[in-house]
């Protein structure tokens, strides 16, 4: 597609957000923040390499092409020494996932006929190309037959972000192969309830303090960590052709069905709670990517025009109508990353935009742009970016130091070089805000 710039960099906001997208890539190539003292992240360079690769595709610039090739290759050594989590999120899926995206997108990066750098010595001529992921496919076929409802299904962690890593490494026979495991495994899991059908977070796959409200567990309705991560997955499925289309169709209109019947009662501030536990009245969720209305809009809206239903695209079309009425001041946004703050929500409403052409969108995106702006506060954070940190609803918020991608300044960073530069985002597909695949891709 044509992505357009909605910020000139000769404006107020597209200027200070051009400089923010510079001193956050320079403040964390050079490493130039504090790091907390308790660091609860697991080890995530190669995220730098997302923004490194789209810095040197806005530039045309062989240095950030480097440095973006030399941060993969760190992340890939230190992989090789270390137990192999696999979550899409913090893990092997994480790194193998942009190792694919950024080889495809540094191709199209000038390199001087003269120039020996690592970027500039491909492989000699009828020299087969070595596949840096065999190895993390093979850790994923290997875990695959293990999976059980205590297993978890998600995106950040678990089955979603498996088979969102495959769909990025298609049409390789081993990606093919791994999206029909995973839809196995989905297939398996998947509950017949009211409605259609769900897939339930036992109280295993949760946190403490939401095992305590839940001691049950409960049926999760965020991008992140529940159904509608399933839902995108399964769209792009059936989209494909992979696995036979009457088959997947079906769970993907009984999964449409249930998520969609979980709506709130006219009147709520969040037309979606976070979670459904049965038997229990939901809750407001606040406007986000992880949980809430916005991240389930920004997913039906794809799975709709994926499949041609009428009917879920008047359903999503009225539930954008209730997030762009939703009063910046009730949105529940606290500081500025992707996850769960003013960046992710300007970053979806400039992609409905570039997709719908919808102005109300545009207008939404540029207002959500200046209040990530105003959360920028020089000489602290990463490029002056902070993240707030709640260990859980009873805890005192931190603010601490993140360069990180989900809830960081990277980030915070992508999301403005979206709004300054004719390149488009295919970095959020790692968060299902878009796809790779349309109904007329058939794989074999």
């Amino acid at each position: 597609m044509t992505w357009t710039p909605i910020l000139s960099r000769q404006s107020d906001l597209g200027a200070q957000a051009w400089d923010a997208v510079q001193t956050i890539a320079e403040a964390v190539a050079d490493k130039n923040y504090e790091v907390p003292a308790e660091q609860r992240r697991r080890s995530r360079t190669y995220e730098e390499a997302l923004l490194y690769g789209y810095l040197a595709a806005a530039l045309d610039d062989l240095g950030w092409a480097n440095r973006a090739t030399e941060c993969l290759n760190q992340a890939i050594d230190e992989a090789a020494q270390s137990a192999g989590y696999l979550g899409l999120f913090g893990g092997l899926t994480g790194l193998g996932w942009t190792v694919e995206h950024i080889s495809h997108l540094l191709q199209g990066i000038s390199v001087p006929a003269d120039d020996d750098s690592e970027l500039g010595s491909g492989q000699n001529e009828g020299e087969e190309e070595e596949d840096l992921n065999g190895d993390i496919d093979s850790a994923i076929f290997k875990r695959l037959p293990n999976t059980s409802s205590s297993s978890p299904y998600d995106l950040i962690s678990g089955l979603v972000g498996f088979g969102t890593y495959f769909l990025e490494r298609l049409p390789r026979e081993s990606a093919i192969q791994g999206i029909r495991a995973v839809f196995d495994q989905l297939e398996n899991l998947a509950k017949s309830v009211d409605n259609g059908t769900a897939w339930h977070s036992g109280p295993e796959l949760l946190p403490d303090w939401q095992r305590e409200q839940s001691p049950n567990g409960y049926y999760n309705l965020g991008v992140a960590h529940g159904i509608p991560g399933i839902v995108h997955f399964l769209s792009e499925v059936w989209a494909t052709g992979i696995v036979e289309r009457e088959r997947s169709y079906k769970l993907l209109d009984n999964a449409v069905g249930w998520l969609i019947a979980q709506q709130r009662p006219p009147g709520s501030l969040s037309q979606f709670s976070s979670w459904i536990v049965p038997g229990e009245e939901s809750a407001d969720s606040r406007m986000a990517w992880c949980y809430g209305d916005l991240g389930i809009l920004s997913v039906l809206l794809q799975v709709a025009d994926r499949t041609g239903r009428r009917d879920w695209r008047a359903f999503a079309e009225e539930l954008l109508n209730h997030c762009l009425a939703w009063h910046v001041d009730r949105a529940g946004i606290a500081d500025a990353p992707l996850c769960h703050g003013a960046a992710g929500v300007a970053h979806i409403f400039n992609r409905i935009y570039q997709t719908e052409g919808d102005r109300r969108c545009l207008e939404a995106a540029l207002l959500w742009y200046q209040r990530t702006m105003n959360f920028r506060q020089a000489g602290s954070g990463v490029g002056g970016f902070s993240s707030l940190t709640r260990p859980a609803p009873s805890g005192l918020p931190v603010w601490e130091a993140s360069p990180a991608f989900l809830d960081g300044a990277t980030g915070v960073a992508l999301a403005f070089l979206s709004a300054v530069t004719p390149i488009e985002p295919g970095w959020d597909r790692m968060l299902l805000v878009s796809g790779k695949y349309q109904s007329t891709n058939t794989f074999s």
